[in-house]
């Protein structure tokens, strides 16, 4: 069950780049700079007007971290048993001073907007973003360039977006990465129940999961760690607690976190069974932990301002993602910006899972038509552990029998994985000789035949897709920071250093049949060890945790 954005795309027609923008008066001598990455991701639509002059647009600014090079260092050398600074991770405030924006770009940015008309200015925690409201008129002369209304021929949905990448004055641009949220066709929609009803051969429930996947052995239950959602939807407590007295689970409290205002738990819309999915599949391993269901306003700037508020809040040790897009729907400032915010959180030692798509390797199916090989993001993200799909087979006492790739077909879909366009292979993937990052990194039951039985909504439904599976791994990896008691940050690199050693039979299950073909596209096949349908496969609860430092 996996969420979706539907993208918009189209060419901007070559006549409108031409058109002149009204220009701030204090800004116009100034030299300007084209944020090339910020161009909004336009395949196949066709532009049909211009944006009203008075039509309110949210958006944001995304700040650039100092001394990138440092950090990345940093990043390495805190999960690397090797370093004195293994696991010393940083406060958020350590964070700020040591790579943040300074208040003095904070300063520039807001001046520049206020400047520009913009009002309810709001900077993060940590700096790094400005949320903002301006009209189309105002940003259009804010950032030089025009916005267009368009129709979206793939989805049926009207839209409005920048014709052009932005452009700042050279006095700003050197304190902003990106702009964010120019247009809205990035709207994030579901899939958690496909169209078809699942031929389930065995539905999946906490004995099965705790049985199977070798966590029944393990004292912890998740009782002191705290765990984050990225929602965009609401959920109804209820049900949550239906599912918890069903299985005679012991949970922690859950705690709905608003950002930017957004809360829509008093009247949840179609991805509460994603939201609800979520919990409960942590529940299903790790009930006693305390949840903070984060909910955003379903947009670009409300999706790096939850980003931020994890990072910038540190409340949560664990973060499960089941929302995300193909990386070209993403856009590559916002998906950069929305990095750069896990990868502060990553360096505050919270450990993130995002599910790698249901689409096999053709992600922008649904959002584009296209069947180009492309990954989900946010799991191609360096600093995520991208979760792929199983089809898990269990023995009648539910111990572990095999798993194979997950692929249902176009009706109910396959599991993601490719190769990122954006994100390069970072140092502890090398060994898969790859310039640029691979997904998935592991995987876990996804299966429509193996669904996740749970309670939404008011009944019981069998749910399945890689955000079944993000969540199952968050779980386990929750059990792990109270076993080794706090937090673990980015375990990509334990995980591939387990994979290319000699434990690697110990830790996982090696999924090696199966592949992820979708659409008419030839995809990935499964393999021995590493392959980018499965990844290193799914944990063996108690093996994996005695090799986690």
């Amino acid at each position: 069950m996996r969420l979706r954005k539907l993208v918009a795309a189209a060419v901007p027609l070559p006549a409108l780049l031409g058109l002149a923008v009204a220009v701030p008066a204090a800004a116009a001598s100034e030299p300007l700079v084209t944020l090339a990455d910020n161009a909004a991701p336009l395949v196949d639509s066709v532009r049909t007007g211009d944006a009203a002059a008075d039509r309110p647009i949210t958006a944001a600014l995304s700040l650039k971290l100092h001394d990138q090079q440092a950090l990345e260092k940093f990043l390495a050398d805190v999960q690397n048993p090797a370093s004195p600074q293994y696991h010393r991770f940083l406060t958020p405030a350590q964070f700020t001073a040591r790579f943040g924006p300074t208040q003095a770009d904070v300063d520039k940015a807001v001046s520049f907007l206020g400047k520009s008309g913009a009002t309810g200015i709001e900077v993060s925690g940590n700096r790094q973003a400005i949320t903002f409201t301006g009209s189309a008129a105002q940003l259009e002369s804010a950032f030089r360039t025009r916005i267009g209304t368009y129709h979206d021929r793939v989805s049926g949905r009207d839209f409005f977006a920048n014709d052009a990448a932005p452009a700042l004055p050279a006095g700003v641009s050197d304190v902003v990465g990106g702009v964010v949220g120019l247009d809205d066709h990035a709207v994030r929609t579901h899939s958690s129940k496909a169209a078809v009803k699942p031929n389930v051969v065995k539905a999946v429930t906490p004995p099965v999961l705790k049985t199977a996947y070798g966590t029944s052995g393990l004292s912890a239950t998740g009782s002191g760690v705290k765990v984050g959602f990225v929602e965009f939807d609401g959920y109804q407590k209820a049900n949550i607690t239906k599912y918890d007295s069903t299985y005679g689970l012991s949970a922690g409290s859950v705690t709905t976190v608003p950002v930017s205002g957004a809360n829509y738990d008093s009247s949840p819309g179609d991805g509460q069974i994603e939201v609800e999915l979520d919990i409960e599949v942590v529940h299903a391993l790790a009930a006693a932990a305390g949840d903070y269901v984060y909910e955003a306003p379903n947009s670009s700037a409300g999706e790096l301002a939850m980003y931020q508020k994890i990072a910038s809040d540190h409340t949560v040790n664990v973060v499960s993602i089941s929302w995300g897009a193909c990386e070209s729907a993403e856009g590559s400032s916002a998906a950069k910006s929305v990095s750069n915010a896990i990868a502060t959180g990553t360096a505050e030692g919270i450990s993130y899972f995002a599910a790698a798509g249901d689409d096999g390797t053709t992600d922008c199916y649904r959002q584009t038509g296209s069947t180009a090989k492309a990954v989900d993001f946010p799991a191609s993200s360096p600093n995520v552990t991208g979760v792929g799909g199983t089809q898990l087979t269990v023995t009648s006492s539910n111990t572990y029998s095999s798993e194979t790739a997950w692929n249902d077909g176009a009706s109910n879909g396959s599991t993601g994985g490719g190769i990122s366009t954006v994100f390069a292979a970072p140092s502890w993937q090398s060994s898969q000789s790859t310039t640029n990052r691979k997904v998935p990194d592991v995987s876990a039951d996804a299966a429509s035949g193996s669904g996740y039985y749970i309670y939404t909504a008011g009944s019981w439904e069998t749910v399945w897709g890689t955000s079944g599976a993000a969540p199952l791994w968050a779980a386990f990896a929750t059990l792990q920071n109270q076993v080794h008691g706090g937090g673990l940050g980015n375990l990509n690199p334990t995980f591939y250093s387990i994979g290319n050693g000699s434990s690697y039979a110990t830790g996982f299950h090696d999924v090696t049949t199966g592949n992820n073909s979708l659409h008419g596209t030839t995809g990935f096949t499964a393999g021995t060890k590493y392959d980018q349908v499965t990844g290193w496969g799914s944990f063996k609860g108690a093996g994996l945790s005695g090799l986690i430092g």
